[in-house]
């Protein structure tokens, strides 16, 4: 690689992060540019009107299999920032009854190691339980290629075919894709929804151990990404929207920005799906470049709701991190945000935090925050009406938050190079399998990177798999390592 080669990355979100701080670690000189005042995309804080501090827009939820963004925190230094369960732990509540039952890692190898503690879970029927037993086993007996071809199939026909009862549906099912891929079974590829289990739940013992912030992202993450960007020599701009690509005899050169134009060898997109797509596109713009904008608008985006209830004490019972809640479509989950914050990091806050994610809450975006209230309200009492009074209530709507993995995603998701000479596809929409997380947001960065570094020729690239630890990176959290906190 020439020392005058310049690689700008647009987006500063984890994707654009990841990216930058791979190549730099490579020496690439790279310049990144944000279009907001601050780095981590959709999942960085905001200042709400009312509250003295800023918050996440919603629940910002990991899982130990995130193998590359727990790579990303340790080379930031974000260890501490974040714990991790000591062994995976997932609480189903019926909200009528008020009844939590615990699915429990137990000392069976996967997938049957949770199978122990759904036997004696009571949201479930025992037939249900049976045929989902089933259901696993076929999830485990698919392969990739089998797994490709469920692509045009929604998981809810899936799931139907394989016997799997409605109540199962409803209160195991749908929930966990729904979580996973902000969207409903209904419309969710059966495709990616059985590499979400197959990764996840069913993967091995430990990969779906949850994880949580104790602090807002910001000040968790982004400032410690901000901090490990200029020690490692990357330009970076905030506040600079980039307002279109520069392409010179039909090869991208540069970018236009509103505060001037930064030359580029070549120039790396971690937008989202939107802003990509007219960057992409115009008059000067290769077919390529065009077949790849109409193909993201074809996946589309799937929105979701961050709920802030503030009590005068704590809602869940002691032990209970978080719950999911059966039947209910709004009211998904329920976070003990302030259990989880570390001592010192709760000031600012009017009260004991509820955060309730809403996954898939496109239906929900024009329902006003009183009648969201109502709905949080009626849940809580039911399922916990000893509960400390409801003191403060805040509804964050995010309308661009997942890549829609809808039946027949697959094939509109493009390559790194699909776009033409001279750019660089990096966003979580292209082709890598992971639907929209931090892990995707991670491992389509490192993609990036990887496929410009070889392109260039740079050894240990050649043949590298985003399966696979990033060489310059530290470890993700294994059980065994201690340097890695623990959520108790």
């Amino acid at each position: 690689m020439s020392s005058q080669s310049r690689v700008v990355v647009i987006g500063g979100g984890i994707a654009g992060c990841s990216s930058a701080l791979a190549l730099a670690g490579r020496g690439v000189n790279v310049t990144l540019l944000e279009a907001s005042n601050r780095l981590g995309g959709r999942y960085g804080s905001v200042k709400i009107p009312g509250l003295e501090r800023q918050i996440d827009r919603t629940q910002n939820v990991f899982f130990r299999n995130f193998e590359r963004f727990l790579q990303l925190l340790a080379t930031c230094e974000s260890r501490e920032s974040v714990k991790l369960q000591k062994s995976t732990m997932l609480a189903f509540l019926e909200v009528d009854r008020g009844r939590i039952s615990k699915i429990e890692a137990g000392s069976l190898p996967p997938p049957n190691h949770l199978s122990a503690s759904f036997l004696n879970a009571n949201f479930l029927g025992l037939g249900d339980k049976f045929s989902m037993q089933k259901a696993v086993q076929t999830i485990q007996a698919t392969n990739e290629q089998q797994r490709r071809e469920l692509d045009d199939l929604s998981f809810l026909q899936w799931l139907e075919d394989n016997s799997q009862s409605k109540r199962s549906i409803s209160r195991f099912w749908n929930p966990i894709s729904k979580l996973a891929l902000n969207l409903d079974c209904s419309e969710a590829s059966a495709s990616s929804a059985i590499f979400l289990f197959k990764k996840a739940l069913l993967g091995n013992a430990s990969a779906f151990d949850v994880g949580c912030f104790t602090n807002d992202f910001t000040n968790a993450v982004s400032s410690n990404l901000r901090r490990t960007l200029a020690d490692s020599d990357v330009e970076v701009h905030l506040s600079t929207p980039v307002t279109s690509l520069f392409r010179d005899s039909g090869v991208v050169t540069g970018v236009n920005t509103k505060n001037g134009f930064h030359a580029a060898t070549v120039v790396i997109i971690c937008t989202p799906i939107s802003d990509t797509a007219r960057l992409l596109t115009g008059s000067s713009a290769s077919m390529a470049s065009h077949e790849v904008a109409e193909r993201l608008a074809k996946l589309g985006n799937t929105s979701q709701i961050g709920i802030h209830a503030f009590h005068e004490g704590p809602v869940l019972p002691e032990g209970i991190p978080f719950v999911i809640c059966c039947d209910e479509p709004l009211i998904q989950m329920l976070f003990d945000r302030s259990g989880e914050l570390d001592d010192g990091k709760r000031s600012g806050l009017p009260g004991h935090w509820i955060c309730c994610p809403v996954s898939y809450a496109d239906k929900y975006q024009e329902w006003d925050d009183e009648l969201i209230k109502t709905e949080y309200q009626r849940v809580i009492e039911i399922a916990f009406p000893e509960s400390p009074p409801l003191i403060d209530f805040h509804v964050v709507r995010i309308n661009r938050f997942a890549t829609a993995m809808r039946t027949g995603s697959q094939r509109d998701r493009p390559n790194p190079l699909d776009a033409g000479e001279g750019v660089i596809l990096g966003g979580d929409w292209i082709n890598i399998d992971w639907p929209s997380s931090l892990e995707a947001s991670t491992r389509a960065g490192l993609v990036a990177a990887a496929t410009y570094l070889r392109e260039n020729r740079v050894r240990d690239f050649s043949d590298w798999k985003h399966d696979e630890k990033w060489p310059d990176w530290p470890n993700s959290a294994k059980k065994e390592d201690e340097d890695w906190r623990i959520w108790e």
